[in-house]
């Protein structure tokens, strides 16, 4: 989530291309984060320590870490705690804008800062950003009248990332009076709090989504197509109520339905995108 909610900043500033961004998150999952590149964006080397390390790796046959023990500038429980962040999203896209001069160490500070200020996000903010964490993301993407639907929300991006495309983002969400009525999968969650929720097409994507869940080739979003999506929204749902069902609270799923209902308020419109396509992923209340 982290690559594109950052990339699209820095397309949108003409730092790079949207081909370049697409080109940088191809690789991101077959590229391990330097020690060195974690180490000097948490803070506890320099790049110029971080760069003697890896001239001396030239003629040292040893490990990032353990020269970095030798020469006085980490210590083991460091090394171990840098290790771990090894896989984290947000280090290996800025590695890949680095590797492919898209971007300076030196340039980085000053465009993290001005993507702070343009969105009007806390330091906190970036922080929750670079930890790639639905959970933490959500909050500051939503309405404060939306703030009850996170969870549900929050279930719904996570299970997209596992089974559609692992580089699923969200948008700011929205407050609208009314559910689209076109080319959608919803389903009713009834009980005490019940809410409605769907899928609706927004720029391609659920076209798209439905042809990956549904492993098969759609070219419009027919009947197939939609039943694709309403077993998605079935799939995600079905882990919100159980979860639910832990704390004492009990609500029942509905048969996905296909055609736009007016009985419900308090409705978000989440824009959820796969690459340049989105989508809307929309939540109300139950009348």
């Amino acid at each position: 989530m982290v690559e594109y909610i950052l990339g699209n900043y820095l397309v949108d500033a003409g730092k790079i291309t949207k081909q370049q961004l697409a080109e940088v998150i191809d690789r991101q999952d077959s590229v391990r984060v330097k020690l060195g590149l974690i180490a000097v964006t948490e803070g506890m080397m320099t790049s110029q320590q971080a760069e003697e390390i890896n001239i001396l790796q030239a003629v040292r046959d040893k490990r990032f870490g353990d020269i970095a023990i030798e020469e006085g500038y980490l210590n083991k429980e460091q090394v171990e705690k840098l290790l771990k962040k090894q896989g984290n999203a947000y280090l290996s896209f800025i590695q890949n804008l680095l590797e492919a001069d898209l971007v300076t160490m030196e340039e980085l500070d000053w465009l993290l800062d001005d993507f702070k200020k343009i969105n009007n996000y806390s330091n906190t903010d970036l922080e929750d950003i670079k930890s790639d964490d639905v959970d933490r993301i959500l909050p500051f993407l939503l309405p404060e009248e939306a703030q009850g639907y996170r969870e549900l929300i929050g279930t719904v991006v996570r299970t997209m990332v596992r089974l559609v495309d692992r580089h699923v983002y969200v948008g700011k969400a929205a407050m609208v009076d009314s559910l689209p009525v076109e080319g959608l999968a919803l389903q009713r969650l009834e009980g005490a709090g019940g809410v409605i929720d769907c899928f609706a097409e927004r720029s391609g994507a659920l076209l798209k989504v439905c042809s990956i869940f549904g492993q098969e080739k759609f070219t419009g979003l027919d009947a197939d197509a939609l039943d694709a999506a309403g077993e998605l929204l079935n799939c995600s749902n079905g882990m919100y109520v159980s979860e639910l069902s832990r704390k004492g609270q009990f609500l029942e799923l509905m048969p996905p339905e296909y055609s736009g209902i007016d009985n419900i308020d308090n409705i978000c419109r989440i824009p959820i995108f796969i690459g340049n396509a989105g989508l809307y992923f929309v939540v109300g209340k139950l009348k």
